[in-house]
């Protein structure tokens, strides 16, 4: 089917939007770090590191510890991650449906991620969502500076074929849906817990739960 370039482009974040990831990726970091004598658990993984690129991830390690960590680590941390998401890693709930019915109904459909690309595409591909998106899978290494910038999202879009003001960002994190706000997009803030309130704040059209993302899109 060709794309339907009168609907809008939706731009897809994936950890926490499209695979339900977050906390099991922290629960790798928090094990991993007991290796380094850096004792965190699970709620303070996800704190300290969740956003952040790989190299944030190392930074925020050798701040605590005062040791960046070795390549050693961070092969043994990709690894892990990969092994714990072939075991466990699902797509948020009600997340495939929703996907699907917009790709059926010619919406152009892109993800715009902070995740190392291999990492992005292996949770697409555990998760069954991959050809959904086919090649249209971005991620900040791609453009000059890392999310909250709106690089990626104006990255995406441009590969879309669609302006700013015609596309949809989908995203779980407020600064980085203010951030697209601010550079043009409409937004859909997913926030299903703690964040509800920050994501209100970010001007963004929030979501408790994907079963709501077509009502929202149609708004």
């Amino acid at each position: 089917m060709s794309p339907d370039t009168r609907l809008p482009a939706l731009i897809f974040d994936c950890d926490g939007v499209l695979v339900d990831s977050e906390y099991l990726a922290s629960r790798v970091e928090a094990e991993l770090n007991h290796e380094l004598g850096l004792s965190i658990t699970v709620d303070e993984a996800h704190a300290m590191f969740l956003g952040k690129t790989v190299d944030g991830v190392l930074d925020a390690i050798a701040a605590r510890t005062g040791t960046r960590p070795s390549s050693r680590f961070t092969y043994n941390w990709a690894f892990a991650t990969a092994h714990a998401f072939m075991r466990e890693l699902k797509p948020v709930p009600f997340v495939r449906a929703a996907v699907e019915t917009l790709r059926a109904r010619g919406a152009r459909l892109a993800v715009a991620s902070q995740s190392p690309l291999a990492r992005v595409r292996f949770s697409l591909e555990v998760t069954g969502l991959e050809t959904l998106f086919g090649e249209h899978v971005y991620v900040t290494s791609m453009v000059a500076r890392p999310k909250p910038a709106p690089d990626i999202y104006l990255h995406a879009a441009a590969r879309l074929g669609a302006q700013p003001a015609h596309c949809i960002v989908i995203e779980d994190s407020p600064a980085a849906a203010a951030a697209a706000r601010a550079a043009g997009f409409r937004t859909i803030g997913y926030a299903p817990g703690s964040t509800h309130a920050a994501m209100q704040e970010s001007g963004a059209t929030v979501i408790r739960s994907m079963d709501e993302l077509l009502g929202a899109i149609g708004a």
